[in-house]
């Protein structure tokens, strides 16, 4: 159940624009969170300020198994985004 839940998700429209390094709003970064939520799938997050060299930004780590997790950064001003599988 789990594996077809996050299957669902990843073909849906905010996943793509997450696949595509496009940047996401912070109301679009709490939907995700939501359907995680809603789908019972297990993941962190990380808020890091804004300094001098870097904007602010976010990142969720989606918990796919024990040894598998997806990580994004994204960026909470205009820019792109960063996605990346974990072994």
């Amino acid at each position: 159940m789990f594996d077809t839940h996050l299957s669902t998700m990843l073909s849906g429209g905010l996943f793509r624009k997450i696949l595509n390094n496009e940047h996401l709003s912070l109301l679009e970064f709490n939907v995700l969170t939501g359907i995680l939520i809603n789908n019972n799938i297990p993941f962190d997050t990380a808020f890091a300020s804004a300094t001098r060299k870097s904007p602010a930004s976010i990142q969720l780590t989606i918990h796919i198994n024990p040894s598998a997790t997806l990580v994004l950064v994204t960026s909470l001003e205009p820019g792109s985004s960063v996605f990346s599988p974990s072994p």
